[in-house]
This record gives C-alpha cells, structure tokens and sequence, in this order.
C-alpha cells in the first residue's frame, strides 16, 4: 500500500472515530462546531495530501480573484485547540492514529515526497501536534529569526554582606498577588504611659 492510501486510511479511521466521539460529547456540551470543525479540517488534509503525492504534481494551483461576501465568523469560537497531544483525552482511537502516523513518516517514501514537497509539513504539522508525534527533521521549521528578544542583563547589586546579587528575570518574579504587602506611611503606635 502507498503512502498516499496508508494516509487516507488513517484519517478515514480518524474521522469515524471524531464523528462518532464528538455526537457522544466528548469534546464538552454544546461542541458540535467544534466537531464539524475538525471533521472538515482532516477530510481537508486528506485530499491536499492526496493531491500533492500525485505523481503529476505541478505548481500551486491560481486562487480565483473574485471574492465572494462572507457572514462574519467568530473565529475564536470555532478555534482547534493548539497544546500538544490535545485530540488522545476526548478521542481515544487516536492512539492509534498516532501510532500509524509515527510509523508512516518513518516511511522513505513519504520523507522523500517532504523533501520533493515541502507544502505537505503544512497538512503534517498541526497532524502531528494535535496526536502528539514529535515531528521529524524534515518537517521542523527553522528558528524565526529575532523571535527572542536579546536583552543585556540586569546590573549586578550587592547586599550587607558584600555578595553580589541580580534580580530574579520576569519569568521568575512572584506575581503581585503574592508579592508581600507593601508598607504604607503610617503615624508611629501611640504608646499609652502608666
């Protein structure tokens, strides 16, 4: 069986088992579009990723340039989640899944075809992030550049005892709520004489 098949069968088996999960609401009351949602989204990677392991695979197909008038969405409603591993708690079949892909990118075929094909870490990253699999080394995106911020560190200080401190980076700091309580400016206790 190709890769292209071996992929299909997997999301075909992931699909039933999020319909099915998501009717039973497993992903909470009331998550029906969540379950469409995710339904689609998968049947969308399935077809691109058949698509693109076509043996005639050409350039990026053109985007027709009318735009048709669309009902503003509540995007943050119909949001996937995006932690690691999200899809095995409401939808246990996905181990499985999970296995089965693991062992599909292992395929030489398939990390050919990502190396021929770069467009398809766009169907196999958020796959992999959603079941959990640690991404291959073709599919890893190159660190941003200026995505972290290089700041010269804080002056160094030093105490009574002549020991240099520097203060704790923001990441470290207690929040305010645990910060102890900060003295005010108060009158000295009156002190009642015998």
């Amino acid at each position: 069986m190709d890769v292209a098949r071996r992929f299909r069968a997997l999301i075909d088996t992931l699909c039933d088992a999020v319909a099915r999960r998501g009717a039973a609401g497993a992903f909470g009351p009331g998550s029906g579009a969540l379950t469409i949602l995710l339904w689609t989204r998968l049947r969308r990677y399935a077809t691109f990723l058949l698509r693109l392991c076509a043996d005639d695979v050409s350039a990026p197909r053109p985007r027709p340039s009318r735009r048709r008038a669309r009902p503003p969405v509540d995007r943050a409603r119909l949001a996937l989640p995006r932690r690691t591993a999200w899809l095995l708690a409401p939808v246990p079949e996905a181990i499985a899944a999970a296995g089965q892909l693991r062992a599909l990118l292992a395929d030489p075929e398939l990390q050919r075809r990502i190396g021929e094909e770069p467009r398809l870490g766009r169907i196999l990253r958020p796959l992999c992030r959603c079941l959990g699999v640690k991404l291959p080394a073709p599919l890893r995106l190159p660190p941003r550049a200026g995505s972290r911020k290089r700041t010269k560190p804080a002056p160094a200080s030093t105490d009574e005892a002549g020991a240099e401190s520097r203060p704790l980076p923001r990441r470290f700091r207690p929040p305010a709520a645990c910060a102890p309580p900060r003295r005010r400016n108060r009158a000295p206790p009156l002190v009642r004489s015998r």
